[in-house]
């Protein structure tokens, strides 16, 4: 009578090749990938070289101390989806037409324009409904308020874009410089388009400035990358932005 020997599978070794394969799949470009959209999102391919990953955080509170590029900001999460609201609160003199300009749909916009004391309470609330908050305090901040609404939009996932420095814990400062004017001839001629050095600082990944040269606004009331820089001092003085450039 013959015995049979069966081979016994290494288990450990199944196992540690199945842990393998996991890590292998978490740390792919593809699952990075995920993750990031998962927590953030998109923004106008203008603006996307200013921004860690090129994409606007979410549940976070961003300063952005330039009302148009605030507005080219807001308007990339808007433009992505037919379902994401934007809402505006504390900023009456915003100016529906240059929202417009810069792409955000007035059909999805939610105004605010006087929450007197009680701003913070009108952001929280509107997180639940806007991907999206503008808001400009209109009445100095309370600790216990900014704690609230910081945890809220973490909660929503809601972005808190504000055009003031932000009393609490932002995320990302987004600021212009160096502006300098087109369109104007020696005592003739119209405005037409802005050229900024725009430039992103911020906590984390975003420690390492990010600057970006834009038109903004362009020709057309919108955002778009600057091509040559207008040998053109800014109004109220300074350096141009081609001497700045020059250094």
């Amino acid at each position: 009578m013959s015995a049979r020997v069966a081979l016994v599978p290494d288990t450990a070794e199944s196992a540690r090749g199945e842990r393998l394969a996991v890590l292998l799949e978490e740390t792919s470009p593809a699952a990075r990938l995920a993750r990031v959209e998962a927590a953030s999102r998109p923004v106008l391919s203008t603006l996307e070289p200013l921004l860690p990953d090129g994409r606007l955080p979410k549940g976070v509170v961003v300063e952005v101390l330039d009302a148009g590029l605030l507005l080219a900001m807001a308007a990339g999460p808007a433009a992505a989806s037919d379902l994401l609201w934007t809402a505006i609160i504390g900023w009456p003199d915003a100016g529906l037409a240059a929202t417009r300009a810069y792409g955000l749909p007035w059909e999805r916009t939610l105004l605010a324009d006087d929450p007197g004391d009680h701003w913070a309470e009108v952001a929280s609330v509107l997180a639940d409904a806007c991907d999206t908050i503008i808001l400009l305090p209109t009445t100095p901040a309370v600790p216990r308020q900014l704690a609230l609404l910081e945890q809220r939009l973490r909660t929503t996932g809601a972005t808190l874009l504000t055009p003031t420095p932000w009393p609490g814990t932002p995320e990302l400062r987004l600021t212009v410089s160096d502006a300098a004017w087109s369109g104007l001839g020696d005592g003739y001629g119209a405005l037409e388009s802005r050229t900024v050095t725009a430039r992103c600082t911020g906590r984390g990944r975003a420690a390492r400035p990010r600057e970006a040269l834009l038109q903004l606004p362009d020709e057309y009331g919108g955002v778009s990358t600057a091509g040559a820089v207008p040998a053109v001092a800014r109004p109220g003085g300074g350096r141009s932005v081609a001497a700045a450039a020059a250094g």
